[in-house]
């Protein structure tokens, strides 16, 4: 029991960390149509059925999601009602209700979840035959990060990708081209240094000294990932000697000393207050800026791949059969809406063509409305490859989620003055340690 709630808590930090929870608005919940209320056409035999949905997309793009559930509720001819809940609470609320059997039967996760919550998932062997996806539709890479060994937990929702802003007026206030965002770690330095102005409350750099995911999408481009796989079956803990963590600590500690970036973690909400001239996030955060009026950027960093992980639809132990069956019909419908529904109209394309997110569903990506998408095609993964769909650790780790908090521990432990060795150090034995629990005491490459 205690193993599993450690697993549990763990977990928790890495839901919280989810693309979607950025720019948080608070709770907010679809307006559901309840089921005497759903004027679908019900196909014949067909029996109404109502599912909870839980997720933690609380952020602006969570605005879409609760259209498109309307709407599945309004015009699917299944007769199912999804009744949604968006809560910033929803980590804490999986924690007690899964062990009960009260968690929503459909869930929103990041891929890695699969490994902390899996005693309390269903697998979804099933749903090739219960719809009409098809595993083949899917990019492989995406979709080996939703199985443990040979059995599917989830099928992706959106590769959540990270992504860099700059605010274009801060950029031309500072004498700087507004449509030219620096292309590596020197010329955001030289950049930030022109924008930062103490008298307004403005700085030019936006790191974010504690968010795992943040942070090592950065570091990642010099340090690799930092829990790896041998071909043995090894695991290898890749920080103490590694020269590109360490470059990277460098530096970033070098924003935050010249009073260039603030030593906050609300870097968002200041980015969209116009305080921050560079900022890294994912494309959940471009709706947000764009309601407070900020004129901005958004590219790929320093125009390299950019890197993220996935988060799919996962169903609970709490579901009935019946349930899993219709929370199988409601990811069906995302990606293939109803009969006649244009695929860059479904829940998958609007996903992608609106609100910017790369796709992992092959017919979506193969459309003209996706390929010739502006938006997508600056930031749009050119593969979908195993390099850019995971950070931190190769994508089979269980032990994902501590290892962003470790990430986290040691970026914001070199902003308040530990010397970077001894952070790495201590990185590393944590690393180490992780890699024990779940692997075993013999599982670490000599």
């Amino acid at each position: 029991m205690k193993r599993r709630w450690a697993v549990l808590l763990a977990t928790i930090m890495a839901v919280g960390s989810l693309a979607g929870c950025g720019s948080s608005k608070g709770d907010v919940a679809s307006n559901n149509v309840t089921p005497e209320n759903n004027t679908g056409n019900t196909e014949s035999g067909a029996k109404p059925i109502t599912i909870d949905f839980w997720n933690s997309w609380t952020g602006s793009d969570g605005e879409t999601l609760i259209a498109k559930v309307d709407e599945f509720n309004k015009t699917n001819p299944y007769g199912i009602t999804v009744n949604m809940d968006i809560s910033s609470s929803f980590a804490e609320k999986l924690s007690t209700s899964l062990p009960t059997g009260e968690a929503a039967p459909l869930v929103l996760l990041g891929a890695a979840d699969r490994f902390g919550y899996q005693e309390y998932l269903l697998d979804m062997n099933d749903i090739w035959e219960n719809t009409s996806l098809k595993e083949a539709d899917f990019n492989e890479n995406a979709m080996s990060a939703m199985k443990i060994d040979d059995d599917l937990y989830s099928i992706p929702f959106q590769n959540s990708m990270y992504y860099l802003y700059w605010n274009k007026d801060l950029f031309e206030a500072a004498g700087l081209d507004p449509e030219t965002p620096p292309q590596n770690y020197e010329e955001w330095t030289e950049m930030a240094s022109k924008i930062t102005d103490e008298s307004k409350n403005v700085y030019g750099s936006g790191l974010i000294m504690s968010f795992g995911n943040h942070e090592m999408c950065m570091m990642q481009m010099l340090s690799g990932r930092l829990v790896t796989k041998a071909d043995d079956g090894k695991w290898s803990v890749n920080i103490k000697d590694n020269d590109g963590v360490k470059q990277y600590l460098e530096w970033m500690k070098g924003e935050f000393d010249s009073g260039d970036n603030p030593a906050d973690n609300g870097i968002e909400s200041m980015f969209n207050a116009g305080q921050i001239g560079l900022m890294v996030n994912g494309p959940w955060h471009a709706a947000g800026a764009k309601d407070a009026g900020i004129n901005f950027g958004m590219t790929k960093i320093f125009g390299k791949e950019p890197v993220g992980d996935v988060a799919g639809f996962f169903i609970t132990s709490s579901a009935s059969e019946e349930e899993k069956v219709a929370a199988e019909k409601f990811i069906e419908w995302w990606y293939t809406g109803n009969e006649g529904t244009p695929i860059e109209e479904t829940g998958a394309g609007v996903w992608s063509t609106e609100l910017g997110f790369p796709t992992a569903y092959l017919p979506l990506a193969d459309t003209d409305a996706y390929k010739n998408d502006e938006k997508l095609a600056a930031l749009s993964l050119d593969d979908n490859s195993n390099e850019s769909i995971w950070i931190v650790t190769d994508p089979e780790f269980p032990g994902w989620a501590e290892t962003i908090g470790v990430v986290s521990t040691m970026t914001e432990s070199v902003v308040f003055d530990t010397p970077i060795d001894e952070a790495m150090a201590t990185a590393q034995e944590t690393c180490e340690e992780i890699v024990k629990n779940y692997a075993g005491d013999d599982a670490l490459v000599k």
